[in-house]
């Protein structure tokens, strides 16, 4: 089929407005991350770990839920995930072992850009004043329920997002598991504390079970606006994660 210069043109414009926006443009406009950060079993923090990253001590998890108003590729949708706490070469990131999404698009550049695990699940969302609720399920079963109110406004509250990345992308069959590094530029517009009854459960396909989740230990709802790096407009290999790795978590990543 015949493609004008003028639709190639098109083309690459509307794809680097969704993945490199020019500098002072934001990717997400007021995005909301409802988390919870809980200890975990350290073995399973091993386990679901790839060399050559390695989790905090004591082993650290930041459940969340998230809900998407605005952005460069025009989706409204919601999101569930677990970030890992972990170091590397004596910088603390987090790493992305498991993620949902309720929209197509999110996942296909998430996980093919940003090398987050994502597939496709079941969010609800509902933030009315200050109560706010979030279920996340796949295939009829419910993984993480988040539930609570909101309490003050919190002015030195750590970042969600904005934080050394270690995600994996590797594609299936004989492929290279590349680390990736990048660290979203992140501006708060309200991060509030958060009192949550948490819980998360698991299933065959998607194990959260194993983690044994603790007590919460801090929570929050971040407002943030969200773009890329100011070093680099894409995340970069900085090494090969591990193969076993990889292919031990395989399952969980596309099953």
């Amino acid at each position: 089929m015949y493609t004008s210069r003028m639709e190639t043109n098109g083309y690459w414009k509307r794809l680097s407005a969704m993945v490199a926006p020019p500098e002072g443009t934001w990717l997400y406009q007021d995005a909301h991350y409802l988390v919870a950060d809980v200890e975990i079993d350290p073995a399973a923090a091993r386990r679901w770990t790839p060399w050559p990253l390695r989790p905090v001590s004591p082993a650290i998890a930041t459940v969340f839920t998230a809900f998407f108003p605005t952005n460069t590729f025009g989706s409204v949708y919601r999101e569930a995930g677990v970030f890992l706490h972990v170091e590397h070469r004596g910088t603390r990131a987090i790493h992305c072992p498991w993620m949902i999404v309720d929209d197509d698009v999110a996942l296909i550049v998430g996980r093919e850009l940003l090398g987050y695990p994502k597939k496709l699940g079941e969010i609800a969302w509902k933030h009315e004043a200050d109560r706010v609720l979030s279920v996340a399920s796949r295939r009829g079963v419910e993984l993480i329920r988040m539930e609570g109110t909101l309490d003050e406004v919190v002015r030195d509250a750590p970042p969600i997002l904005g934080r050394p990345h270690r995600n994996v992308r590797a594609s299936m069959g004989v492929a290279v598991p590349w680390l990736l590094s990048f660290t979203p530029r992140e501006e708060p517009i309200e991060v509030r504390r958060a009192r949550l009854d948490v819980r998360v459960t698991g299933s065959e396909r998607d194990p959260l079970h194993e983690l044994a989740c603790g007590d919460v230990r801090a929570a929050f709802l971040h407002r943030v606006n969200l773009g890329r790096s100011a070093v680099s407009a894409l995340p970069r290999p900085i090494g090969i994660a591990s193969p076993r790795h990889y292919l031990r978590n395989l399952l969980m990543r596309v099953h």
